[in-house]
């Protein structure tokens, strides 16, 4: 077989190179960082596999909500629009996936695909040490509104496997006793009990000595891929910073960058990146056991180890990555107000922004290009820890 060559080192380069190489298959992984997850969505996502919160980013209540997006209006949430032709050919199709039906379409079908990379997870988390955790995840909602819309999609994914269920507050409360410390009212919570969470960078690590070790899988890393050449149709290398590699099979899996590394070779992808922000700060004995999600303010608490990860806010907009104080200054703010002693807050803190690569449908795009010998991997928004051994799965059987 000839080698297959990985565009990307983060979580979903990095599953997609060991499905690749567990299949017999001779892999490289190219990155431009100096080992794996060390930066981008792997590095300081919010640490949940959140097998059963695949709720589409389009849909109807955000259209509801656009206005107050786009005036700045909601903390955790901003939607801004740019003069980039991208952007609005992006956001039309967002739109076009905001209609009930096709929301409810495109949470399903994301549903289906974290159940197969649950069950993916369960054959490799024994052989990595990664602070994984299988302690189920609460989804707070602070209105009986909010509360009514949720149980009304729960019973379709439940129909799907999700295994949900709804609780009261004081159901909540008997189920994780942090709540009688959280900061403000809810009207009521969603408990998925088969949601886990993990550091995703160590994850990474962890596999890298395992596919150097057991499977021969080689590394570049500090290398910068730049453009892709094609020639009558046909992937025939690849351009990075240091020249060019020959290269006729390639999966590209660089996250939001691999829209621009697509368009050198005339592949349009449509994925426009929503920033994030995250912290890691030492737990205390008042952090939650289970993983929360406190969905009005759009913040997760996650234990990673005996640390405490928070992360949240949402920006849609300019795609200039920079990390913007006012933002993560938010979101400690509203973390303290939501769980003041959860977390040693006046602790150093390991700050990090970063970009989820965002799809119209809040699917992944996963399967061949139009330039043959190139595969896609990529497009997994906020969910590409939880989506990732999934993925790679799919994509492993498109090879022969």
């Amino acid at each position: 077989m000839s080698e297959i060559v990985i565009l990307g080192a983060g979580v979903v380069g990095m599953t997609s190179a060991y499905a690749l190489a567990r299949k017999g298959h001779a892999v490289t992984v190219i990155d431009a960082a100096n080992a794996p997850a060390e930066a981008g969505a792997s590095l300081g996502n919010g640490a949940q596999l959140s097998y059963s919160y695949t709720d589409a980013l389009a849909s109807p209540s955000l259209v509801r909500n656009l206005p107050k997006y786009m005036l700045g209006l909601d903390p955790a949430f901003q939607f801004r629009p740019t003069l980039s032709p991208g952007f609005w050919s992006w956001a039309a199709a967002f739109l076009a996936n905001a209609t009930r039906a096709k929301f409810e379409a495109n949470t399903i079908e994301v549903l289906k695909l974290a159940m197969e990379s649950r069950r993916a997870f369960a054959k490799i988390r024994d052989l990595l040490d990664f602070d994984h955790r299988a302690t189920g995840k609460l989804t707070l909602y602070s209105s009986p509104q909010a509360v009514h819309s949720a149980g009304a999609l729960s019973r379709l994914k439940n129909a799907h496997g999700a295994g949900q269920v709804m609780l009261s507050p004081k159901e909540a409360l008997e189920r994780e006793p942090a709540l009688a410390c959280y900061g403000h009212s809810f009207a009521g919570a969603l408990w998925s009990p088969f949601d886990e969470s993990g550091d995703s960078q160590r994850f990474c690590l962890g596999l890298r000595h395992l596919l150097e070790n057991q499977y021969g899988v080689t590394f570049s890393f500090g290398t910068k891929v730049r453009a892709l050449t094609k020639r009558a149709g046909r992937l025939v290398a690849i351009r990075t910073e240091k020249g060019e590699r020959a290269c006729d099979r390639a999966v590209l899996s660089l996250g939001v960058w691999s829209r621009d590394v697509a368009a050198t070779a005339g592949i349009m992808l449509p994925v426009w990146p929503m920033q994030g922000y995250s912290m890691t700060i030492p737990a205390t004995a008042h952090a939650p056991i289970a993983s929360i999600t406190d969905s009005a303010r759009k913040i997760v608490f996650c234990r990673v180890g005996d640390r405490l990860r928070i992360a949240g806010l949402a920006d849609i907009g300019p795609s200039n990555g920079q990390f913007d104080p006012s933002r993560f200054n938010r979101l400690v703010e509203t973390a303290r107000e939501i769980f003041p002693d959860a977390g040693e807050y006046a602790a150093d803190k390991t700050a990090w922004t970063g970009f989820r690569p965002m799809s119209p449908d809040s699917r992944p795009i996963v399967g061949p290009s139009k330039v043959k010998g190139l595969f896609l991997n990529c497009g997994h928004g906020s969910l590409g820890w939880t989506l990732s051994m999934g993925t790679a799965a799919r994509l492993a059987e498109l090879f022969d």
